[in-house]
């Protein structure tokens, strides 16, 4: 399984848009079309490629003084738990001095074990009983 990492160059929102309900089963995970627009217009996003074909997308706002922040991180369901998630990090992790996300509980034992610390909960972040885990990752 070949995993690369592709900068976005032609921002397509709609395609980012459709592809989330393939990915979250939560819906207040999911954007609107207009929210995808506005975070590929200040974000630098790429596409994570497996053999070719799309298989997700970390999405980076940079944070200033070498800090970066993972607005968006989602793999196909279909290449979940196959070491994609963490190769990915890797390779972010070598790039940038410090990576910064708030996460969700689902997701927060994944990111421990790739290295991150959390850093606080922040109650009610995605919606009233859903909180978010803000974490951070150092070189």
């Amino acid at each position: 399984m070949k995993i690369v990492l592709r900068k976005e160059i032609d921002f397509d929102a709609g395609f980012y848009y459709r592809q989330q309900f393939n990915i979250y089963r939560e819906p207040y995970l999911i954007w609107d079309r207009e929210t995808w627009e506005e975070v590929l217009t200040h974000c630098t996003a790429y596409r994570i490629e497996i053999d070719g074909k799309w298989a997700g997308d970390i999405i980076l706002e940079d944070r200033g003084k070498g800090t970066k922040n993972i607005v968006d991180f989602s793999i196909l369901p279909v290449y979940q738990r196959k070491g994609v998630g963490r190769a990915v990090l890797d390779q972010a992790k070598k790039t940038y001095r410090r990576l910064t996300a708030v996460t969700r509980k689902e997701t927060l034992g994944f990111f421990l074990k790739c290295g991150f610390g959390l850093r606080k909960t922040i109650r009610n972040y995605y919606q009233p009983g859903v909180d978010g885990y803000a974490i951070l990752f150092r070189r």
